[in-house]
């Protein structure tokens, strides 16, 4: 488990929500958290956007405890893409 910082981070409208948008490089791990420092946070979605090396180690989800965000990943060293809504 490592800490690990976004990319790119961009922030767009959805509706009455925010939505981040975060790219963090293919080095990203299972457990890696990111202490995003968005408050409100009422949904995330992630997905792996590099190949994976077989199709058991496919797919990427997060959690979210506060504003810190824990990856939960098939396979380490893989390219992820997080949309975090929050309400403030």
């Amino acid at each position: 488990m490592a800490a690990v910082t976004p990319t790119t981070n961009t922030l767009e409208s959805f509706g009455s929500l925010k939505a981040n948008i975060a790219a963090f490089a293919a080095t990203t791990d299972n457990a890696d958290t990111w202490a995003s420092g968005i408050q409100g946070i009422v949904g995330i979605i992630c997905t792996q956007e590099d190949t994976a090396g077989t199709q058991a180690a496919t797919g990427a989800g997060a959690s979210f405890s506060g504003s810190t965000i824990t990856f939960h990943i098939g396979e380490d060293n893989s390219a992820i893409r997080l949309i975090v809504l929050s309400a403030s």
